[in-house]
């Protein structure tokens, strides 16, 4: 069913466009010398409308370009955007890491190393004493 509906479409839009040729070529042969004048004027008319095609073409490549870059624009934004987060991202990952290296040094013993761990416990308290004052 679907390849005899795609036939048929096919044939129509052949149809149709044999009639609009055949309706162009009737209107031609029939233009007498009184109508040249006025097919002059016409003709100036038609080279109006390639002008504004041309500029209507013109437009949509501005519309084009100005979109592109529009869009080259937005992906220079984002990208920007994640390479900032990907950057403290890993000044927060090191952050953590040089903290958590501290914590877990030891003595020649193996008991913890309690001044990185009281340095941190004070930067804590002044940190919470800073939000409430």
């Amino acid at each position: 069913k679907k390849r005899e509906f795609y036939k048929n479409a096919k044939y129509v839009s052949k149809y149709k466009k044999l009639r609009q040729q055949s309706e162009k070529n009737d209107l031609l042969p029939n233009i007498q010398p009184s109508e040249q004048g006025q097919n002059e004027s016409q003709s100036a008319g038609l080279k109006n409308n390639k002008n504004k095609n041309k500029k209507r073409s013109n437009s949509l490549e501005e519309l084009y370009a100005k979109k592109h870059a529009d869009q080259l624009k937005a992906l220079l934004e984002r990208e920007a955007c994640i390479k900032i987060r990907e950057e403290e991202r890993q000044r927060a990952e090191a952050r953590r890491n040089a903290s958590r290296e501290k914590m877990f040094k030891k003595t020649q013993k193996g008991q913890p190393v309690m001044k990185y761990r009281i340095e941190h416990l004070l930067e804590t308290i002044q940190g919470v004493n800073i939000i409430y004052v």
